[in-house]
Protein backbone atom coordinates (compact mmCIF):
# COMPACT_ATOMS: atom_id res chain seq x y z
CA UNK A 1 0.00 0.00 0.00
CA UNK A 2 2.73 2.59 0.88
CA UNK A 3 5.04 1.76 -2.05
CA UNK A 4 1.63 2.56 -3.91
CA UNK A 5 1.59 6.03 -2.17
CA UNK A 6 5.26 6.83 -2.69
CA UNK A 7 5.49 9.85 -4.86
CA UNK A 8 3.04 11.47 -2.44
CA UNK A 9 5.31 10.88 0.56
CA UNK A 10 7.97 11.96 -0.77
CA UNK A 11 5.93 15.51 -1.65
CA UNK A 12 5.17 15.37 2.16
CA UNK A 13 8.74 14.75 3.58
CA UNK A 14 8.38 10.91 3.57
CA UNK A 15 10.52 8.08 1.94
CA UNK A 16 9.57 4.77 2.38
CA UNK A 17 11.50 1.17 1.50
CA UNK A 18 9.80 -1.66 1.27
CA UNK A 19 10.62 -5.17 -0.02
CA UNK A 20 10.49 -4.05 -3.83
CA UNK A 21 13.17 -1.85 -2.56
CA UNK A 22 14.94 -3.80 -0.04
CA UNK A 23 15.22 -7.48 -1.95
CA UNK A 24 17.22 -6.34 -5.22
CA UNK A 25 20.37 -7.71 -4.68
CA UNK A 26 23.02 -5.67 -2.19
CA UNK A 27 19.85 -3.46 -0.93
CA UNK A 28 18.96 -5.56 2.17
CA UNK A 29 20.09 -3.65 5.03
CA UNK A 30 22.75 -6.53 6.22
CA UNK A 31 24.21 -5.25 2.86
CA UNK A 32 23.79 -1.64 2.90
CA UNK A 33 25.09 -1.39 6.63
CA UNK A 34 27.66 -4.39 6.60
CA UNK A 35 26.34 -6.53 9.25
CA UNK A 36 28.12 -8.92 10.97
CA UNK A 37 26.08 -11.71 8.94
CA UNK A 38 26.57 -10.61 5.45
CA UNK A 39 29.42 -12.07 3.45
CA UNK A 40 28.91 -9.37 0.52
CA UNK A 41 31.06 -6.77 -0.62
CA UNK A 42 32.51 -3.97 1.88
CA UNK A 43 29.64 -0.99 1.38
CA UNK A 44 31.10 2.27 -0.49
CA UNK A 45 29.22 4.53 2.56
CA UNK A 46 29.29 4.73 5.89
CA UNK A 47 25.91 3.88 7.84
CA UNK A 48 25.26 7.75 8.57
CA UNK A 49 26.06 8.70 5.10
CA UNK A 50 23.99 5.74 3.38
CA UNK A 51 20.98 7.13 5.65
CA UNK A 52 21.72 10.23 3.99
CA UNK A 53 21.49 9.25 0.78
CA UNK A 54 18.12 6.27 0.95
CA UNK A 55 16.60 9.55 2.74
CA UNK A 56 17.04 11.57 -0.74
CA UNK A 57 16.23 14.32 1.79
CA UNK A 58 13.38 13.39 3.09
CA UNK A 59 12.42 14.32 6.95
CA UNK A 60 11.32 10.91 8.00
CA UNK A 61 12.74 7.71 6.37
CA UNK A 62 10.35 4.28 6.73
CA UNK A 63 11.87 1.04 6.28
CA UNK A 64 9.52 -2.14 6.60
CA UNK A 65 11.31 -5.71 5.84
CA UNK A 66 9.76 -7.87 7.15
CA UNK A 67 12.24 -10.91 6.53
CA UNK A 68 14.74 -9.07 8.76
CA UNK A 69 13.26 -10.70 11.66
CA UNK A 70 14.11 -14.55 10.62
CA UNK A 71 12.10 -17.26 9.49
CA UNK A 72 8.56 -18.44 10.79
CA UNK A 73 9.04 -21.97 10.40
CA UNK A 74 11.93 -24.60 10.00
CA UNK A 75 12.21 -27.81 7.42
CA UNK A 76 10.19 -29.79 9.43
CA UNK A 77 6.85 -26.86 10.23
CA UNK A 78 8.25 -26.27 13.72
CA UNK A 79 7.63 -22.58 14.73
CA UNK A 80 11.00 -21.81 16.61
CA UNK A 81 10.28 -20.66 19.90
CA UNK A 82 10.79 -17.56 21.39
CA UNK A 83 9.39 -16.22 18.34
CA UNK A 84 12.31 -14.87 16.05
CA UNK A 85 14.94 -15.20 18.92
CA UNK A 86 17.82 -13.88 17.28
CA UNK A 87 15.96 -10.37 16.02
CA UNK A 88 17.08 -8.75 19.58
CA UNK A 89 21.32 -9.35 19.14
CA UNK A 90 20.30 -8.82 15.00
CA UNK A 91 18.50 -5.24 15.84
CA UNK A 92 20.83 -4.11 18.31
CA UNK A 93 24.01 -4.19 15.63
CA UNK A 94 21.55 -2.59 13.12
CA UNK A 95 20.95 -0.01 15.63
CA UNK A 96 24.02 0.63 16.80
CA UNK A 97 25.07 1.02 12.79
CA UNK A 98 22.50 3.84 13.06
CA UNK A 99 24.12 5.98 16.26
CA UNK A 100 23.10 8.57 17.53
CA UNK A 101 20.18 8.10 15.62
CA UNK A 102 17.26 6.38 17.53
CA UNK A 103 14.82 4.46 15.41
CA UNK A 104 11.54 3.80 16.15
CA UNK A 105 10.38 0.41 15.99
CA UNK A 106 6.35 -0.27 14.67
CA UNK A 107 4.72 -3.45 15.25
CA UNK A 108 1.71 -5.50 15.05
CA UNK A 109 0.93 -8.29 17.52
CA UNK A 110 -2.73 -10.91 16.85
CA UNK A 111 -4.77 -13.32 18.84
CA UNK A 112 -1.62 -15.94 19.49
CA UNK A 113 -4.07 -18.72 17.56
CA UNK A 114 -5.58 -16.63 14.54
CA UNK A 115 -1.33 -15.63 13.95
CA UNK A 116 -0.41 -19.55 14.18
CA UNK A 117 -3.17 -20.01 11.76
CA UNK A 118 -1.66 -17.41 9.52
CA UNK A 119 1.84 -19.21 10.10
CA UNK A 120 0.45 -22.17 9.07
CA UNK A 121 -1.20 -20.91 5.95
CA UNK A 122 2.04 -19.50 4.78
CA UNK A 123 4.16 -22.73 5.46
CA UNK A 124 1.73 -23.97 2.46
CA UNK A 125 3.60 -21.73 0.25
CA UNK A 126 6.65 -23.52 0.75
CA UNK A 127 7.72 -26.83 2.13
CA UNK A 128 7.09 -28.94 3.84
CA UNK A 129 3.00 -29.28 3.02
CA UNK A 130 2.05 -31.07 6.64
CA UNK A 131 -1.27 -31.45 7.54
CA UNK A 132 -3.22 -29.40 9.74
CA UNK A 133 -3.10 -32.07 12.66
CA UNK A 134 0.51 -32.42 12.56
CA UNK A 135 1.19 -28.60 12.45
CA UNK A 136 -0.88 -28.40 15.89
CA UNK A 137 0.95 -31.46 16.96
CA UNK A 138 5.12 -29.58 16.52
CA UNK A 139 3.48 -25.83 17.21
CA UNK A 140 1.41 -25.06 20.45
CA UNK A 141 -0.26 -21.50 20.06
CA UNK A 142 0.47 -20.84 23.77
CA UNK A 143 4.06 -20.37 23.40
CA UNK A 144 3.05 -17.25 21.08
CA UNK A 145 3.87 -14.38 23.55
CA UNK A 146 3.54 -10.94 22.35
CA UNK A 147 4.45 -9.35 25.80
CA UNK A 148 7.87 -11.36 26.07
CA UNK A 149 8.65 -10.26 22.61
CA UNK A 150 8.11 -6.19 23.05
CA UNK A 151 10.42 -6.57 26.43
CA UNK A 152 13.37 -8.39 24.32
CA UNK A 153 12.77 -6.01 21.42
CA UNK A 154 12.37 -2.98 23.73
CA UNK A 155 15.50 -3.99 25.46
CA UNK A 156 17.45 -2.76 22.49
CA UNK A 157 20.28 -0.14 23.93
CA UNK A 158 19.68 2.79 21.49
CA UNK A 159 16.26 2.21 20.27
CA UNK A 160 14.27 4.76 20.10
CA UNK A 161 10.37 4.26 21.26
CA UNK A 162 8.21 1.37 20.29
CA UNK A 163 4.72 1.92 18.40
CA UNK A 164 2.63 -1.33 19.22
CA UNK A 165 -0.92 -2.18 17.69
CA UNK A 166 -2.96 -4.87 17.63
CA UNK A 167 -3.53 -6.19 13.52
CA UNK A 168 -7.33 -6.64 14.24
CA UNK A 169 -7.60 -3.06 15.57
CA UNK A 170 -5.79 -2.13 12.06
CA UNK A 171 -7.95 -4.02 10.05
CA UNK A 172 -10.76 -1.98 10.59
CA UNK A 173 -9.40 1.55 10.89
CA UNK A 174 -5.99 1.54 9.53
CA UNK A 175 -5.78 5.28 9.40
CA UNK A 176 -3.96 5.49 13.67
CA UNK A 177 -1.30 3.46 12.68
CA UNK A 178 -0.37 5.72 9.16
CA UNK A 179 -0.55 8.98 11.08
CA UNK A 180 1.86 7.63 13.57
CA UNK A 181 4.41 6.48 11.07
CA UNK A 182 4.32 8.69 9.01
CA UNK A 183 3.38 11.85 10.50
CA UNK A 184 -0.11 12.86 10.80
CA UNK A 185 -0.43 14.81 7.44
CA UNK A 186 1.20 12.38 5.47
CA UNK A 187 -0.77 9.84 6.96
CA UNK A 188 -3.97 11.34 6.59
CA UNK A 189 -3.44 11.41 2.73
CA UNK A 190 -2.53 7.77 2.09
CA UNK A 191 -4.95 6.48 -0.19
CA UNK A 192 -6.31 2.86 1.20
CA UNK A 193 -6.68 -0.48 -0.17
CA UNK A 194 -9.96 -2.28 0.59
CA UNK A 195 -9.26 -5.84 0.11
CA UNK A 196 -6.91 -7.99 1.77
CA UNK A 197 -3.42 -7.57 -0.36
CA UNK A 198 -2.79 -10.91 0.69
CA UNK A 199 -5.64 -13.49 1.43
CA UNK A 200 -5.90 -16.55 3.51
CA UNK A 201 -6.60 -20.33 1.98
CA UNK A 202 -9.98 -21.55 1.53
CA UNK A 203 -10.49 -24.91 3.06
CA UNK A 204 -10.91 -26.61 -0.65
CA UNK A 205 -7.38 -24.69 -1.41
CA UNK A 206 -5.45 -26.20 1.22
CA UNK A 207 -7.18 -29.82 0.98
CA UNK A 208 -6.07 -29.32 -2.87
CA UNK A 209 -2.08 -28.17 -2.25
CA UNK A 210 -1.94 -31.50 0.64
CA UNK A 211 -3.23 -33.40 -2.22
CA UNK A 212 -1.09 -32.42 -4.76
CA UNK A 213 1.63 -32.52 -2.75
CA UNK A 214 1.19 -36.01 -1.73
CA UNK A 215 1.03 -36.99 -5.44
CA UNK A 216 4.92 -35.59 -6.02
CA UNK A 217 3.28 -32.14 -7.35
CA UNK A 218 6.13 -29.19 -6.80
CA UNK A 219 5.80 -25.42 -8.12
CA UNK A 220 3.28 -22.88 -6.54
CA UNK A 221 0.56 -25.38 -5.28
CA UNK A 222 -0.50 -23.22 -2.65
CA UNK A 223 -0.99 -19.73 -4.69
CA UNK A 224 -2.57 -22.05 -7.69
CA UNK A 225 -4.99 -23.72 -5.07
CA UNK A 226 -5.77 -19.93 -3.75
CA UNK A 227 -6.65 -18.66 -7.37
CA UNK A 228 -8.27 -21.61 -8.12
CA UNK A 229 -10.78 -22.20 -4.89
CA UNK A 230 -10.87 -18.10 -3.39
CA UNK A 231 -12.23 -17.51 -0.49
CA UNK A 232 -15.79 -16.55 -1.34
CA UNK A 233 -19.70 -17.78 -0.48
CA UNK A 234 -18.77 -21.02 -1.82
CA UNK A 235 -15.26 -21.88 -0.12
CA UNK A 236 -15.13 -21.27 3.37
CA UNK A 237 -11.77 -19.52 5.01
CA UNK A 238 -9.82 -22.41 6.25
CA UNK A 239 -10.09 -22.68 9.37
CA UNK A 240 -6.99 -24.21 11.94
CA UNK A 241 -8.76 -24.04 15.41
CA UNK A 242 -11.89 -24.29 16.59
CA UNK A 243 -14.02 -21.45 17.97
CA UNK A 244 -13.23 -22.72 21.49
CA UNK A 245 -9.53 -22.33 21.11
CA UNK A 246 -9.55 -19.49 19.82
CA UNK A 247 -11.70 -17.54 22.28
CA UNK A 248 -9.46 -19.38 24.95
CA UNK A 249 -6.52 -17.87 22.94
CA UNK A 250 -8.26 -14.47 23.15
CA UNK A 251 -8.26 -14.00 27.11
CA UNK A 252 -5.27 -14.61 26.99
CA UNK A 253 -4.03 -12.11 24.23
CA UNK A 254 -5.86 -9.61 26.15
CA UNK A 255 -3.09 -10.21 29.08
CA UNK A 256 -0.28 -10.13 26.69
CA UNK A 257 -1.57 -6.74 25.20
CA UNK A 258 -2.59 -5.41 28.89
CA UNK A 259 0.78 -6.09 29.66
CA UNK A 260 2.20 -4.45 26.59
CA UNK A 261 0.06 -1.24 27.74
CA UNK A 262 2.29 -0.92 30.69
CA UNK A 263 5.75 -1.08 29.40
CA UNK A 264 7.84 2.64 29.62
CA UNK A 265 8.69 3.17 25.77
CA UNK A 266 6.15 1.65 24.16
CA UNK A 267 3.12 3.02 23.30
CA UNK A 268 -0.20 1.05 22.04
CA UNK A 269 -2.28 2.45 19.48
CA UNK A 270 -5.96 2.06 19.47
CA UNK A 271 -6.31 2.67 23.53
CA UNK A 272 -9.06 0.67 24.63
CA UNK A 273 -11.76 1.82 26.93
CA UNK A 274 -11.59 -1.17 29.36
CA UNK A 275 -8.01 -0.57 30.11
CA UNK A 276 -6.11 2.13 32.32
CA UNK A 277 -5.67 5.43 31.30
CA UNK A 278 -1.84 5.20 31.06
CA UNK A 279 -2.07 2.58 28.52
CA UNK A 280 -1.58 5.14 25.14
CA UNK A 281 1.91 6.71 26.74
CA UNK A 282 4.94 6.27 25.03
Amino acid sequence: MLENNGDMLLEQGVRFLGPKYLRVRGRSLSAMFRLSWYNGPTPRRTPQSQLEFLAKGCKRLVISEEIFSGIMTDPEGRVPFPMYEFLPEKLEELVAAWAPIKPQIFLSVRNPATFMASVYSQSLHGTPHIGPRTFRARNDWRNVDWADFVTRIRATPGLGNVVVWRQEDYSDNPRPVLRKLLQWRAGGKVKVIDERLHQGLSSPAVRLTLQQAADGETGRLASEARKRFPINEMNEPFKLYAASTLAEAEQIYADQVAQIAAMDGVQLLYRRKDMPNEVNKG
